[in-house]
């Protein structure tokens, strides 16, 4: 390593020591907290994967009694398959280990998933850049406020986001190596990271698109025996899962319900609520710094390798545009091709300090310029954190399960679609829909009304009606007149109101 290229550290050992600061530091404060219930974020997207990871302990669990596992069984089979459990899995492996339903377990993972994640940017901006840019590029994502919430949930997404990262690092390690090892390296990784996710082919794909078509051509890399071993180990194992979930089995049918809006795209409000959303969490600056920093590649295949993810990401957002704005976790790649552009630009400017400040003192202070940030950054998160606690909604839940008796058919108008009410109260049940999920099958082409009056023809079909959102049900002067007026209350307070819908 030639010290007069880098201000950082003259020596590998005092760069990865910076390294190794960052990423201790990144998990020191995802650890924070890690037994708090999942209500700190997105707690829909959270209770989904524990009632999956909870079905798959259960159908294991030779002792436990056996409503419990029937109920966990069929819980589980009733939400929908999106993407191969594997986070719920890993962390099911987990909970036999520490003998309980432990949901700090997949909260490490997902910790330790997104600071790996950290890790690849560093390396991959060695390949783009320089090491500076690299390290830049690591703190970025490790301690941008946003990142830190949503790295400790459990959801699949900081695993597809630490997968994305590895692959596009493995695939401009092939760029520059050009040998059948490293394309194999590649094509496994960007495999993997397709299967955990499928949505990562808009990042990924579009990466090795744009690498392969600037880097070498397209007459060159139809000829190249290394492009056609990377191509189709990236597509083996999602196709192997689609052919098998969509015509064999046809679990993976139903996935495709609602989630495409084309009508939105014609709307000029899209485009600035997309970037509200994503400037919100990224920082508007620091996103034009990223643009910045694709410019200034000199190399074509590099170039492509970043334009290839910006034109992925703006696939997958006009794709998924009703997701895009509603759920703000679709956000987290652009936090990943946020910080690999950094590492042009911060290997550009630290380069240009470093040849005019060639002492000590200014490694020295830009190494506690990045440290003292991440620390405010931490700080920040863990008042936060501290702040907080979930532990009483747990109780809650728990205790509002306790009214309603044994295999009842429940109906609820309840926070994250009734999830908590079963995962903490043990009561199945399915969810009243709000305004919000009438607006989107309304967008999907289903008359408003036709969906509305659904809604009540299902409710003698029910024992129970839960009601925890209160204010949204007294604000319904129908729903309401026709509970009051032609069922017996249970119990009502200000946390919840239960009907009778037998009587």
């Amino acid at each position: 390593m030639d010290s007069e290229n880098h201000l950082f550290f003259q020596t590998r050992g005092l760069l990865w020591l910076i390294v190794l600061l960052g990423v201790v530091l990144g998990l020191g404060i995802r650890f924070y907290d890690l037994t708090d219930p999942p209500f700190d974020f997105q707690a829909t997207r959270q209770l989904r994967s524990a009632i999956i990871a909870r079905g798959m302990y259960y159908a294991d669990l030779d002792d436990a009694p056996e409503w419990q596992r029937e109920r966990a069984l069929a819980v589980m089979e009733a939400e929908a398959l999106i993407e191969p459990p594997i986070l719920e899995r890993l962390s099911v492996w987990g909970y036999h280990l520490t003998g309980g339903e432990h949901l700090w377990i997949p909260r490490l993972l997902s910790a330790l998933f997104w600071v790996s994640a950290g890790v690849a940017v560093f390396l991959l901006g060695c390949e783009l850049g320089t090491p500076d840019g690299g390290v830049v590029a690591l703190f970025y994502l490790l301690f941008l406020p946003y990142s830190i919430y949503a790295s400790r949930a459990f959801q699949p997404d900081p695993l597809m986001v630490a997968s994305i990262a590895w692959a596009v690092w493995a695939a401009a390690r092939w760029y520059r190596l050009r040998t059948m090892r490293s394309a194999l390296l590649a094509g496994l990784l960007a495999g993997v990271s397709l299967y955990i996710k499928t949505v990562a082919v808009f990042f990924v794909g579009s990466a090795l698109v744009g690498l392969v078509l600037f880097g070498l051509g397209l007459r060159k890399a139809l000829r190249d025996r290394q492009v056609w071993a990377l191509g189709v180990l990236a597509l083996l194992p999602t196709v192997g899962f689609y052919i098998y979930g969509l015509w064999i089995d046809g679990y993976l049918r139903q996935q495709f319900q609602y989630r495409f809006f084309p009508d939105l795209l014609r709307d000029p409000a899209f485009y600035i609520r997309w970037q509200e959303m994503a400037t919100n969490i990224c920082g508007f600056g620091t996103l034009l710094a990223a643009l910045v920093g694709l410019l200034l590649l000199k190399d074509k295949g590099k170039r492509g390798l970043l334009a290839g993810m910006w034109l992925g990401y703006f696939a997958y957002s006009m794709t998924f545009a009703y997701h895009t704005l509603t759920h703000d976790y679709y956000q987290l790649p652009l936090i990943f091709i946020i910080a690999a552009s950094l590492t042009v630009l911060a290997s550009e400017i630290l380069g240009r300090i470093a040849a005019v400040e060639r002492g000590l003192w200014a490694r020295f202070a830009v190494m506690v310029i990045l440290l003292v940030g991440a620390m405010f950054k931490t700080w920040d998160v863990r008042v936060n954190l501290a702040r907080d606690d979930y532990r009483g909604d747990a109780a809650f839940w728990q205790e509002l399960g306790e009214w309603i008796p044994p295999d009842s058919d429940v109906l609820s108008m309840s926070q994250a679609y009734g999830q908590a009410l079963y995962f903490f109260g043990w009561v199945p049940n399915d969810p009243w829909l709000s305004q919000g999920d009438i607006n989107m099958r309304v967008l999907a082409g289903t008359p408003e009304e036709e969906v509305v009056q659904a809604q009540y023809d299902m409710i003698p079909k029910y024992d129970y009606f839960v009601i925890t959102k209160v204010g949204e049900f007294r604000a319904d002067a129908r729903l309401s007149e026709l509970m009051y007026n032609n069922y017996t209350l249970v119990v009502e307070n200000k946390s919840y109101t239960i009907f009778d819908l037998r009587k």
